[in-house]
């Protein structure tokens, strides 16, 4: 399901003393299949952004349009359908008294059958890694790690085409963090369905995203293939992103071992380079 987005801006509250431009003239496309990384600092614009992509939010100026339709003048109820937000905390919109109704909410609210509706919410459950015994479980005894899991598992049940997560590892600790990310590129790879990933950490970015969108005070600063973005950190730094370590301690070898390839995006591939560089450099000096 593509996107494009057409000279986008937002205004919030236009003609009032508290006038304020959210977004400007913000143009990128969204293929099919791909993980697209919104980067950006708190008051970039990046959830206002991704609030009009299922018509939470209407264009001042410019247009969306998911697979040609128009996100302002569509059928909102199959736009949400195709596009599922999650929230930033979206464990702490979870009310259900279990589990499974949680999930279950959605496919209840358009009135689906029972049968049907179990059917998916096993298949949601599966897709995010938790298991049938917590169905029955009060989704406030989980680990956060957990809660958001099923959070993501109420969007997926509705089989959106596009989903979309804000800031998806806020708030865990470093091992929930691991783990939330990697579930997404395991979910990206397993189901094939477009994402985009909207968050103020480039370490969380490049570890998934295809390509990237940097947003500095609502305007597109730098967007591109994400390895082509970070060979550039003087300018992705001017838009108050920060490189991942990895990226930044490669680039600092690199001064001292220019065959080094310092645009690297995790450890393992810094890992792989250095041997590398390392036996090459042996070779040549056996040689002499």
């Amino acid at each position: 399901m593509s996107i494009c987005i057409e000279n986008l801006s937002h205004v919030y509250l236009p003609g009032t003393p508290f006038e304020r431009v959210a977004l400007s003239n913000i143009t990128f496309d969204v293929e099919t299949g791909t993980c697209i990384g919104i980067a950006g600092q708190t008051a970039s614009g990046k959830s206002t952004l991704v609030q009009h992509l299922n018509g939470l939010l209407k264009p001042t100026s410019g247009r969306i349009t998911v697979n040609g339709v128009n996100t302002a003048t569509g059928n909102l109820a199959e736009l949400r359908k195709q596009v599922g937000i999650v929230f930033q905390y979206p464990e702490q919109q979870l009310f259900g008294e279990s589990v499974y109704k949680d999930i279950a909410f959605g496919l209840s609210n358009i009135g689906m059958g029972e049968p049907e509706i179990g059917i998916r919410v096993l298949e949601a459950l599966c897709a995010v890694g938790l298991g049938e015994d917590l169905l029955d479980a009060s989704p406030f005894s989980l680990s956060g790690g957990q809660k958001r899991r099923v959070a993501i598992a109420g969007i997926l049940v509705m089989r959106p085409s596009v989903l979309i997560l804000d800031e998806p590892s806020a708030g865990l600790d470093p091992q929930g963090r691991r783990e939330i990310l990697d579930f997404i590129g395991r979910l990206h790879r397993r189901l094939g369905i477009t994402i985009l990933l909207a968050s103020h950490c480039m370490d969380d970015i490049v570890r998934l995203a295809d390509r990237v969108v940097v947003l500095k005070q609502g305007e597109v600063a730098m967007q591109g293939n994400t390895r082509e973005l970070l060979r550039n950190l003087e300018a992705l730094e001017s838009t108050g992103m920060t490189a991942p370590p990895i990226t930044s301690f490669m680039n600092r070898m690199k001064k001292e071992l220019p065959e080094l390839n310092g645009c690297l995006l995790t450890v393992e591939e810094a890992r792989d380079e250095l041997k590398r560089v390392w036996k090459t450099l042996r070779k040549e000096n056996y040689s002499c």
